[in-house]
């Protein structure tokens, strides 16, 4: 069961990488939303850390995804798993529905490890402006990729700050 939901959600993100799926709005709300694997990373704190420095006055929004969803949940983060999708592949959750839907700011990708259900959501996403770690399979649904790992978070925030100046997203 869990292999047809991922073969199914794969099917849906080649759809999304077939068709002009970068069409987002042009407004945008003074929100960053942040995807994570919280299998590979738990550190929120310097997530929040790292979207405080990219806007400070811009409400976060962390979605984390975790096999066991009941060993990741905590108060500030939304927790999702395999679950909170059907066997089809459609969301299931209003919240996973509600956090693609949302125009944020940014959307970062804190994951390297190649996830249906968070590169799903990624592309999906009504972001103005995607970064993440650079992955072979969904770099083309981000408009910035940074070369490095999940275990080098300053590298990571460096990396990103320097871009986004250079790209005059930030100051």
């Amino acid at each position: 069961m869990y292999l047809s939901r991922q073969n199914f959600i794969k099917r849906k993100l080649e759809i999304l990488r077939n068709t002009d799926s970068q069409k987002r709005v042009a407004a945008f709300e003074e929100r960053i939303g942040i995807l994570v694997n919280a299998d590979e990373f738990s550190d929120f704190e310097f997530l929040k850390k790292l979207a405080s420095a990219l806007s400070a006055e811009a409400a976060v929004e962390i979605l984390a995804y975790s096999k066991n969803k009941q060993n990741s949940h905590t108060a500030e983060v939304l927790c999702f798993s395999n679950s909170d999708f059907s066997l089809w592949g459609a969301v299931k959750t209003v919240n996973l529905s509600d956090f693609s839907a949302k125009p944020f700011r940014f959307l970062i990708s804190y994951y390297q490890r190649e996830n249906v259900f968070l590169d799903f959501l990624k592309a999906s996403s009504q972001a103005a402006f995607k970064v993440g770690f650079q992955q072979e399979a969904s770099d083309c649904f981000q408009d910035l990729s940074i070369q490095t790992r999940p275990d080098q978070p300053e590298v990571f925030k460096a990396e990103v700050i320097k871009y986004l100046k250079i790209v005059n997203r930030i100051d």
